[in-house]
């Protein structure tokens, strides 16, 4: 590919955009259905495997480590998507640069404060664990050239790579886990999904992965990130306060609960990441035209509502099941909060990805002032609930974040793109999954009593039923737009995709 002078964004026509998008969304929903659920998978498994106390163990220790690695996601690829340098492959060695120095960073700072983390919660093992998972940083950093692929909308080449990941943590974690390991099996699990996927990176990296530094450059990613580093501060002291204080008032045990329902709910999570990751680039070549960014900011949020809110009614109604028939009766303390967190997180989902619009035109300030004012409601209500009524009331707690929280992101929305309709979205988007919940219901009152096996199956197949009908009925004209798309061109061929 020599330097790639002139190197163009996309391998397609301008006028492709739309149908390019939709196709992604289609690549990164069976993504979602396929690959991402063998995290699911791996969640179950490893709660019926061990104990709460190990999980809680983990939880402390993936915790720690994950909301350290959060400070160094500040935007550096997002940064990389949007820039249109004509030299691509310096463009790219650039940004490895600045975000492989940040991973060696918090790797280290990760080692050094395995000892803090291991006085705080009193237990010495925690600090080994720590200092294993202390190379994530590093392997992360390592798979950077997804960030091609995602910018050249390559998304079958991304989500093949990225599938490594959950494919091979499940095989280790789950043998190890068999093998007597125990909390360890899911470090060492961690490591070599993500070692496995840095190696694949660097086979299929379209630029060679190169140092290269530039003040200039460094200080253009800087800028633009400022913003975001604070808003990962506030995350950071959100989820590390909420697993402290989970120890604190519940133990171990407490922090497992805190551990498998964050878990169960990642995955309602994720469908709005992919479904964010895969139009940013298409929002960065129009961020000049708001009337089109209207148009796929309601589109992209009602595509991730037909995921995001059924999974977190579903897992409502149906995880009392879940525990009785697969995870097990010790998990039994945990119900109430899988399901405020399942409701909570998928209910955050509407219109979480503003952030993507706003970034798109060189606005993070915003989103700054919107983690720390998420970081003061959660200080003024989940965490004194949880200390005063436990597990239940933090659940309870997470609304008043999500009120706030919503509250503030349409605000900004309509400062940026007044066309965008934010009423009608939300109750298109709200009325499939109540209506999915109403037979569910209304067959549970009038039988009451526990349910075996295959009555919660029964009820589980029409929650579906309901739910595929309601959506299909509201949201057909979306559907058919989207199968159109599909209809007119095929999916980008991988050679097509790497001439880009």
């Amino acid at each position: 590919m020599g330097d790639d002078i002139g190197d163009e964004r996309f391998a397609f026509p301008r006028s492709e955009l739309r149908s390019r998008a939709a196709r992604g969304a289609i690549v990164n929903g069976a993504f979602l259905l396929g690959v991402e659920a063998l995290g699911l998978v791996q969640a179950v498994l490893v709660a019926r495997l061990l104990d709460a106390p190990e999980v809680g163990t983990y939880g402390i220790v993936s915790v720690t480590v994950m909301t350290l690695l959060s400070l160094k996601q500040i935007g550096i690829d997002e940064a990389y998507v949007q820039q249109d340098q004509p030299n691509q492959t310096l463009a790219f060695q650039q940004a490895f640069t600045l975000d492989l120095t940040l991973s060696a960073s918090f790797a280290a700072l990760t080692a050094a404060a395995a000892p803090l983390i291991g006085l705080i919660y009193g237990d010495s093992s925690l600090v080994p664990l720590m200092l294993a998972l202390a190379l994530l940083p590093v392997l992360f950093a390592l798979q950077a050239p997804a960030w091609v692929f995602l910018r050249r909308m390559d998304f079958i080449r991304q989500r093949s790579l990225q599938a490594i990941v959950p494919a091979v943590t499940l095989i280790a974690t789950v043998g190890l886990i068999l093998s007597g390991l125990n909390t360890w099996a899911l470090v060492l699990g961690a490591l070599a999904g993500n070692l496995a996927a840095a190696a694949l990176a660097a086979i299929v990296s379209p630029y060679p992965l190169r140092l290269k530094f530039e003040r200039a450059t460094a200080r253009r990613y800087l800028h633009f990130s400022a913003p975001i580093f604070l808003a990962a501060v506030c995350g950071l002291l959100i989820r590390q306060g909420q697993t402290i204080a989970f120890e604190w008032k519940l133990g171990l045990t407490g922090a497992g609960y805190l551990t498998l329902a964050v878990t169960l709910t990642r995955y309602a999570d994720r469908a709005d990441q992919l479904i964010t990751q895969t139009i940013y680039p298409a929002i960065c070549a129009i961020s000049n035209r708001p009337e089109r960014m209207a148009e796929v900011f309601e589109k992209s949020n009602r595509v991730t509502a037909m995921w995001a809110l059924p999974f977190g009614a579903g897992l409502a109604l149906f995880s009392e099941d879940l525990v009785t028939h697969v995870l097990g009766s010790k998990w039994l303390p945990a119900v109430a909060l899988i399901q405020l967190v399942g409701v909570s997180t998928a209910v955050y989902q509407l219109g979480f990805n503003w952030t993507a619009f706003h970034r798109a035109v060189g606005r993070t300030r915003p989103q700054t002032v919107y983690a720390v004012t998420g970081l003061i409601t959660f200080m003024a209500a989940p965490l004194p609930l949880l200390l005063t009524y436990g597990a239940e009331g933090f659940g309870w707690g997470l609304f008043a974040v999500n009120i706030v929280a919503g509250t503030l992101r349409w605000i900004y929305m309509k400062q940026l793109l007044p066309a965008v309709r934010i009423a009608r979205f939300v109750c298109r988007a709200v009325v499939p999954p109540v209506v999915a919940c109403a037979p569910v219901l209304v067959l549970r009152a009038a039988n009451g009593g526990a349910r075996s096996l295959t009555e919660s199956a029964a009820q589980l197949a029409m929650f579906v039923g309901v739910f595929v009908a309601m959506t299909f009925a509201l949201e057909r004209p979306l559907l058919v737009e989207v199968v159109g798309h599909l209809r007119r061109r095929g999916l980008a061929s991988p050679a097509a995709a790497g001439e880009a």
